[in-house]
């Protein structure tokens, strides 16, 4: 365990700490509220864990600006294009002709 300082937000604390109350009918447990909130950010090192314990190994994660890099490069127009040209052909094949 380690002992920390920080700077938060008086409003901010304050709401943290009435949802603590509210939810453990005291404020015992303000650290171990932290922590699980510290513990919830750090996602990587659990997926990593998980996928341990199913025989996968994981060489960690990527950011969302690899993952943009990466993506393939699109074949011919955007499905929404596509899509709106059926249904307009759908529609007026639909309508009467007079």
């Amino acid at each position: 365990m380690t002992k920390i300082s920080l700077y938060i937000d008086e409003d901010v604390w304050a709401k943290f700490r009435e949802n603590v109350f509210r939810k453990h009918g005291s404020l015992r447990n303000l650290s171990s509220e932290v922590e699980a909130l510290l513990r919830s950010t750090l996602v990587e090192d659990s997926m990593v864990s998980e996928l341990q314990k199913m025989g996968i190994t994981s060489e960690g994660t990527i950011s969302s600006k690899e993952v943009k890099e990466t993506r393939p490069v699109l074949k011919g127009p955007p499905s929404e294009e596509i899509l709106g040209n059926m249904r307009r052909r759908r529609v007026a094949q639909a309508l009467p002709r007079q």
